[in-house]
């Protein structure tokens, strides 16, 4: 398991990381960010949950510098407030990721997640760099690859074997001539203006060359830069022509890692859309009935909700929340999602606790789409006459949202196949809804799914 530092240890911090993460790493806890970096030193750690706290330019300084200075280790910002500008300085001084008190326990988990990913690819990515390196100075050492430099007339002044062998020159013969004295002249015109680019910029120039050497293609990745006097004035111009296999790898690495780093970034900048959808496919991986059917059913919630008179905005939001009303579902047991058979007493109650989880995972969020999910995650168990669950909640007591959700989940899970039975008729599942009219669900809205039965079914399929 990977090793999680947090830079707070403050009760309701702790209690965070422990809910949100504990399951799924070591966590440990810190005093204050000067505490995190002592313990940095003493111990191998794979991300840091640093404490912007108090938030001045000295702790965002130190930050970066725990961030520049502890390399092995992935580092995310938590912030008192959403600041724009402080998470793009955090990107850039190379902050995994940006998060804001209070985090909300999903949010948090993927940010980790997310974080510690991408410092994976960037530790192989650094290993493979430093083999790299390390393979390229025994080549160097071992001279099996053309080294050399020029001056600023054109004419060798350092050669190595491997390049007078390529030339067909005698060794120490390479000193002095020119590229048109073994290149064609269309390499050696190339050749010339590479270097008249490098003294007239300053700059290092890279391109892949094509050479036919003894009578074989050949392809090198050829890198020229100046070198220059010790008044900064350039006097030679060097050149390295490795094979283009390692740097080819290399540079396919380098985009992943930066596809990774945009990725990160975007995470940002998400919409509502894309949590609800991240949220439900989470639940669908624990329990993979759910994962067709919240979409189905929000359908029907959203249809239900504008009949039922809610406006525009707000049938839209429903339809958005609704298929989070089971994300406290994460936290129950595989055992009893998944058993075929009726539940017993025990079972039953750790099943019911879903719906407090999924309101702690979802109401502390300031987004009014989060906040309605927790609302209908709390209630959509509830039955109009008192019976339900977590609260007992009786008639227009519970929320709109819950009681119209309720009766869209059990009327698409109804026409569903499930492990324990398969579906239902819609004559059927009309039958049970009627039945539980007054009861489980609220009359006017089994009435309104009745009357518009139709339409219902058509937007369950779209």
């Amino acid at each position: 398991m990977a090793r999680i530092l947090t830079s707070d240890d403050r009760p309701e911090m702790v209690a965070t990381i422990e809910r949100s993460l504990g399951g799924h790493y070591l966590c440990e806890f810190a005093p204050d960010v000067e505490g995190a970096r002592e313990m940095l030193v003493g111990g191998a750690y794979d991300l840091l949950l640093c404490d912007l706290h108090p938030p001045t330019e000295a702790t965002i300084v130190l930050a970066e510098d725990i961030v520049r200075g502890n390399i092995d280790t992935a580092v995310i910002l938590v912030a008192e407030h959403d600041d724009a500008a402080l998470a793009k300085k955090a990107f850039e001084f190379g902050a995994y990721g940006y998060v804001v008190k209070p985090p909300w326990p999903g949010q948090l988990l993927m940010t980790v997640m997310n974080a510690l990913r991408r410092h994976q690819l960037e530790l192989i990515h650094r290993e493979h760099s430093r083999n790299q390196v390390d393979q390229w100075q025994a080549i160097i050492d071992m001279a099996p690859m053309p080294i050399y430099a020029k001056n600023l007339r054109g004419r060798y002044v350092l050669a190595n074997a491997s390049l007078e062998e390529l030339a067909g020159v005698a060794r120490g013969e390479m000193v002095g001539l020119r590229d048109e004295a073994f290149l064609l002249p269309k390499d050696a015109d190339e050749a010339v203006e590479a270097d008249r680019r490098v003294s007239d910029s300053g700059a290092t120039y890279e391109a892949t060359d094509v050479r036919l050497v003894a009578g074989v293609t050949r392809t090198f990745k050829t890198v020229k830069f100046p070198l220059l006097d010790e008044d900064g004035e350039i006097v030679a111009i060097a050149g390295i022509s490795p094979d283009v296999t390692a740097e080819l790898e290399a540079t396919k690495l380098r985009e992943e890692l930066l596809a990774v780093q945009a990725q990160a970034i975007q995470e940002l900048e998400l919409s509502r859309q894309e949590t609800v959808e991240r949220l439900t496919r989470a639940i669908d991986r624990h329990d993979s009935s759910t994962g067709e059917h919240v979409n189905r059913m929000a359908a029907v919630a959203a249809m239900l909700g504008r009949e039922c008179g809610l406006d525009a905005d707000r049938v839209e939001l429903l339809r958005l929340a609704a298929p989070m009303h089971d994300v406290g579902k994460i936290g129950t047991p595989d055992e009893i999602l998944r058993k075929p058979g009726p539940l017993s007493a025990e079972e039953r109650s750790v099943m019911e606790q879903h719906t407090w989880m999924g309101h702690e995972i979802l109401v502390d969020s300031q987004s009014e789409l989060l906040r309605l999910a927790a609302t209908i995650a709390l209630t959509h168990h509830e039955r109009y006459d008192g019976s339900g669950y977590p609260q007992g909640l009786v008639g227009q007591e519970i929320p709109p949202e819950g009681r119209v959700v309720a009766v869209a989940d059990v009327f698409d899970a109804l026409l569903s196949d499930r492990v324990y039975r398969p579906a239902m008729s819609v004559a059927e599942t009309m039958e049970v809804l009627e039945e539980g009219s007054g009861t489980q669900f609220d009359p006017e809205i089994v009435a309104l799914l009745l009357t518009h039965l139709e339409g219902a079914l058509k937007v369950r399929l779209a």
